[in-house]
């Protein structure tokens, strides 16, 4: 059905400030909103992510909640990005999607998923033939904004490294904002730290891009077993 307010042409003329202005139709904004929702790699499991339906149980959940929504309302406006680290099932994910949904559904604006494990068989399988290594990785490595997901399950090899210290470096040195959620300790108490798997020169470069947040709780995807 034709939209009633620009009658089709995807544009309304608006008066700012005594000047007769042309700016995109509402209906313009909701259909790319769903485009780039549609091409931003968000999974299927994860697409009911919100802020609403996050439930907080511990003061690190409620302060990485709180952390993400001031992301989202300064956003394209921020200096950081977000670090999230702790435990499996603690709320990272949930928290990164639901960040990406609300800058791509409210503000219109581009955003990507990236799940970094699936990232590096993805960029394997393009050795093979069946597609661009160079196009896989600038379609995160480019993003306006980049989740990147779960960082540090894969196994440990020097190529992984490579390809985490190629990504942070690129989007470091050119300021787009990046979150990124990993198992990985950023503290003290015993576990595998980042720096134990990654570079440290990587890592630098994360304290410096993103704000640092842990996230610890129960494993909600274990509730009810």
């Amino acid at each position: 059905m034709e939209c009633q307010i620009c009658r089709g042409t995807g544009w309304v003329i608006e008066e700012v400030e005594g000047q007769r202005v042309a700016k995109r139709c509402r209906c313009q904004f909701k259909r790319l909103s769903k485009l780039y929702l549609e091409s931003s790699g968000v999974p299927v499991r994860y697409r009911n992510c919100r802020f609403k339906n996050f439930s907080p149980e511990t003061p690190f959940q409620l302060k990485a909640l709180r952390v993400c929504v001031d992301f989202f309302s300064k956003f394209p406006f921020v200096n950081r990005g977000i670090l999230l680290f702790g435990p499996p099932g603690t709320g990272k994910t949930h928290l990164s999607v639901a960040t990406l949904r609300n800058v791509i559904e409210h503000k219109g604006l581009k955003g990507v998923f990236c799940d970094f494990r699936g990232l590096l068989i993805d960029l394997k399988s393009s050795y093979e033939g069946k597609a661009s290594s160079s196009e896989i990785l600038d379609s995160v490595r480019k993003a306006p904004l980049l989740v990147l997901d779960d960082v540090g399950a894969e196994r440990n090899t020097e190529w992984a490294k490579d390809i985490l210290a190629e990504i942070i470096n690129y989007r470091y040195t050119r300021s787009l904002p990046t979150i990124i959620t990993t198992n990985l300790r950023f503290d003290d108490i015993s576990g595998e730290t980042f720096s134990d798997k990654f570079d440290e020169r990587t890592e630098s470069r994360i304290y410096d891009m993103c704000q640092i947040v842990k996230v610890e709780g129960h494993d909600r995807r274990k509730a009810g077993v």
